[in-house]
């Protein structure tokens, strides 16, 4: 069993005493002693993909838990911050656009006059600990990475004890810090009540009845073609789930997606409605929580269905299934050992073979599954 599939087993209640274990493993070096008063301004550096960022909202819940008191700000770039709309462990979102140095030096000076008391940094970067540094916030936690160690005042080390376990561990390790085992959870999106009723109107005005069965399709990757199934197969699955459950079929993913969701359009007998590149990250938060089902690609939008409670069917190939599959008892991966994978690589060198052993056959009945299911 998988250290994922041993989560789900648990119920995350508390986690297994394996995965424990390892957080307890890290090395917490305090370069600066912490202060014994808990901080009241905290800034959250946040990954900066959507994928990443969703799979960071459990260590911003252990946050919230340890300093309850605490007005914690989210220093994210313009495409994930959407991710933290409405999550409350948040008080606040920071959009910050990675610009050159004149940009950088305006968001120091910014940093600067707010008086963060502590900043947790998630990305590994150098740049990113340069920051919270120049921004004089006195307490900067982060992993021992990219040679940063003398940018911040808290150095977590051993990161890669965790390359066994999901990303999801490997953010909370940096809670590791402030001393206290925290109680583990999900990731969680929050959508609003008049995000829903714009997207359902936004469905109804593509011919999308919201009280009938809708399936999303996420065909796209961002992480090059490795990752990606193919577009005749997506097509015949549709075709199959519209013809045997009258489902209507909806295609999402971003401006890059756009070739691979006009080949599924295409090659469909009913066609879909093609989402793909037209929705703001809100919108399709939006819309995915009206779906019965989302059929995935390993991609940012997997991880959004997952945190926002919707079933998942992802098919998983070059990508490693351990450390970045579905973090969610609502999924089922497909996936066929062979002995490349996983590669992680963004194009594959020889036969695509990880993605062409994933059938029509078994992608419709996992779908089925989860159509059909009782509970």
């Amino acid at each position: 069993m998988s250290n994922l599939a041993a989560i789900r087993e648990a119920g995350l209640k508390a986690g297994p005493e394996s995965i424990a274990s390892a957080l307890e493993s890290l090395t917490v070096v305090p370069r600066r002693p912490l202060p014994e008063a808990p901080p009241r301004r905290l800034l959250v550096r946040a990954t900066n993909w959507v994928g990443d960022a969703v799979l960071i909202l459990p260590a911003l819940s252990g946050l919230r838990t340890l300093f309850p008191q605490a007005q914690v700000a989210v220093l994210a770039v313009p495409r994930v911050a959407p991710v933290f709309q409405g999550h409350p462990a948040v008080s606040e979102i920071i959009s910050y656009a990675r610009p050159d140095n004149k940009g950088r030096w305006r968001l120091i000076k910014q940093l600067r006059a707010r008086r963060f008391d502590c900043a947790l940094l998630f990305p590994n970067s150098w740049e990113s600990a340069l920051v919270a540094w120049g921004g004089g916030i006195p307490q900067r936690v982060g992993y021992n990475t990219e040679y940063r160690t003398p940018f911040l005042t808290t150095v977590i080390k051993g990161p890669e004890k965790l390359g066994h376990l999901h990303q999801v561990y490997r953010h909370l390790g940096l809670l590791r810090a402030f001393g206290k085992r925290v109680p583990m959870a999900f990731p969680r999106l929050y959508v609003e009540d008049r995000e829903l009723v714009q997207a359902q109107d936004l469905l109804a005005e593509r011919g999308i009845d919201c009280r009938q069965l809708i399936i999303g399709l996420s065909p796209g990757a961002t992480y090059g073609t490795a990752k990606q199934w193919y577009a005749e197969r997506f097509a015949a699955v549709a075709d199959q789930l519209q013809a045997d459950f009258k489902a209507q079929v909806v295609l999402l993913g971003g401006p890059g997606d756009r070739a691979i969701a006009c080949q599924i359009v295409n090659q469909m007998r009913h066609p879909p409605v093609n989402l793909v590149g037209d929705t703001e990250l809100r919108t399709a938060l939006a819309v995915i929580k009206h779906l019965a089902l989302l059929i995935t690609n390993d991609s940012g939008l997997m991880h959004v269905a997952a945190a926002l409670g919707v079933p998942l069917v992802s098919l998983f190939g070059s990508t490693d299934l351990d450390n970045t599959g579905p973090f969610t008892p609502l999924a089922t991966v497909l996936r066929h050992a062979v002995p490349c994978s996983p590669c992680l690589k963004r194009e594959c060198p020889t036969d695509h073979r990880c993605m062409e052993l994933i059938t029509v056959a078994e992608v419709v009945a996992a779908a089925r599954a989860w159509l059909t299911r009782t509970e």
